[in-house]
């Protein structure tokens, strides 16, 4: 590794990236700009248009058109192998034929480091990425764990400026990915250089990402912190990728101030702010609602629907349950433990919330995920 500082990665610009198939458009005038030093993360359903992007940005799939800027100097005709990007898969790819620290050389050799040189970077690399003392071993003799651990470390043991992770952990059990997003975060912290990663887990791109670009369809639907993303979502697609939510739909009337809509015999109203659709969505998190056995127990001034329990799972730390809205939907609440009841499935029960609670949208924005 190298002795840079800290957050000296690349920016990377795409700029009105398109990629058009004979059949089908996989990346729709994408445009994104990525900070040097950044963690970001592309996140969305499969087709979304995410991978394609990454292997625009890594040059192994050519424009239909737009631009493709790193560190300011555009590339679209820049070979992949010059564009000086660190890339790990899913599938680890290594030679089998080669021990870790052969493997780990591939790069330095394309690159013509002198022996000297790539033992030391093979040495410092290993001891990044906790495999000192593997050097000797086969792919064979690795769990996928370490061979994961190896494929990220021929990637970075150039020391590239920027490295593109396209679902690096998908082929691992829960607890080892756990156990890695931690130490992918650790490292970036460590070597500041700038990541792209691509996942469709939302809990793996909360974990990882300084921002996250949400893909749907070719298309970003928005670009923002995760607090962005889970607490102000511009779009009901975004809304329900973002973690559990219930969702209102109904006409909606606006005074410039307040607004109300009537779901099915219940008023629901919220304070104006920016244009009001007429037909909206109030999206609720889980978090942010609570559930009563009867109308007496809902606090005063709180916003109540009757519902009907489906089911209430004891998560130990709280009760999750699962509700049937008067239309026919389902909702989702979280409560924590001392706040659980005794209801039932088939229970009647109320759901209320504060009015100040959710996020009012354009019910039109809503695209399947399915």
């Amino acid at each position: 590794m190298s002795n840079q500082e800290p957050g000296t990665g690349i920016s990377i610009d795409v700029r009105n990236a398109t990629k058009r198939y004979e059949k089908s458009v996989a990346v729709d005038d994408v445009s994104l700009s990525i900070k040097p030093g950044e963690f970001i993360t592309l996140l969305g359903p499969s087709g979304s248009g995410k991978t394609t992007t990454l292997n625009l940005i890594a040059g192994f799939t050519d424009l239909s058109s737009g631009s493709i800027e790193i560190d300011g100097r555009r590339v679209d005709n820049v070979p992949a192998h010059k564009r000086g990007l660190g890339v790990v898969f899913q599938h680890y790819a290594l030679f089998p034929h080669m021990n870790v620290a052969e493997n780990i050389a591939f790069p330095l050799r394309q690159r013509k480091i002198p022996k000297e040189a790539q033992a030391r970077m093979i040495g410092e690399i290993l001891e990044t990425v906790g495999l000192a003392g593997y050097q000797d071993r086969y792919p064979k003799e690795l769990s996928g764990g370490q061979q994961q651990r190896v494929a990220f470390a021929r990637a970075m043991v150039f020391d590239p400026m920027a490295l593109l992770m396209d679902e690096p952990l998908g082929a691992l059990d829960k607890n080892l990915r756990e156990k890695l997003q931690l130490e992918i975060k650790r490292i970036h912290q460590e070597v500041g250089r700038t990541f792209v990663f691509v996942t469709h887990d939302q809990e793996e791109a909360l974990i990882l990402s300084d921002r996250i670009a949400i893909f749907n369809n070719g298309r970003i639907e928005q670009v923002g912190t995760s607090s962005d993303l889970y607490e102000r979502p511009e779009s009901l697609f975004v809304a329900r990728f973002m973690g559990e939510s219930t969702v209102f739909k109904s006409a909606v009337s606006s005074n410039g101030t307040d607004w109300s809509m009537d779901f099915h015999g219940t008023t629901i109203h919220g304070a104006a702010s920016g244009g009001t659709p007429s037909s909206g969505a109030l999206v609720l998190r889980p978090e942010q609602m609570r559930v009563a056995e009867s109308e007496s127990e809902v606090p005063l001034g709180s916003t109540m629907v009757p519902v009907k329990i489906i089911q209430n799972i004891y998560l130990g730390s709280g009760h999750k349950y699962e509700l049937l809205l008067p239309d026919g939907t389902t909702g989702i609440v979280r409560t924590p433990r001392e706040r659980g009841t005794s209801l039932r499935p088939g229970d009647n029960a109320w759901v209320h919330w504060n009015a100040e609670h959710g996020v009012l949208l354009n019910d039109h924005d809503l695209v399947s995920t399915t």
